[in-house]
């Protein structure tokens, strides 16, 4: 079902799947819509639990594909590095697939609060206060990995 990285030379070792979603802070999701283009979208998330968070508004084109498709793809991609001599790039990356789904009560909040202590580390207060005030006027979806590859060119 899902296709395997044919460079095995730029395969990262076991366990960097992880490791790249948790140094990650910004990554891509992809999903399509009910008119069968893709969108994908930029996005700030939290690795927690080994799954995908993310905050958004209460509607918009994203959470439209979402709720019409489930299915979508998140890639992440650190360490980047241009080297002109070799024209090529170093990178890690990861490609998540998995299904996306809307979380509320408790889950909601906890991952709201990973968020902020992932991205926000010098703000916490201020974002729990932040949260408890405004917890619903965002949606926070949850994207349960079900296959994902890490790949790279570290040298």
């Amino acid at each position: 079902m899902f296709r395997e990285i044919q460079n095995t030379k730029k395969i990262l070792p076991q366990g960097s799947v992880e490791e790249i979603l948790q140094s990650g802070e910004e990554g891509v999701l992809a999903t399509v819509g009910e008119d069968g283009y893709p969108y994908a979208t930029p996005l700030n998330y939290v690795y927690h639990n080994g799954a995908v968070y993310f905050h958004c508004a209460l509607s918009g084109h994203k959470l439209d594909n979402i709720f019409f498709n489930p299915r979508v793809s998140f890639c992440v991609y650190v360490d980047t590095e241009l080297m002109p001599s070799k024209f090529s790039t170093k990178f890690r990356s990861v490609i998540a697939f998995g299904k996306a789904e809307e979380v509320s009560g408790d889950e909601k909040k906890e991952a709201l609060l990973a968020l902020v202590h992932r991205l926000s580390p010098d703000h916490i207060p201020a974002g729990e206060k932040y949260i408890d005030n405004d917890m619903d006027k965002t949606r926070v979806i949850k994207i349960n990995i079900e296959h994902a590859t890490a790949k790279g060119r570290v040298k």
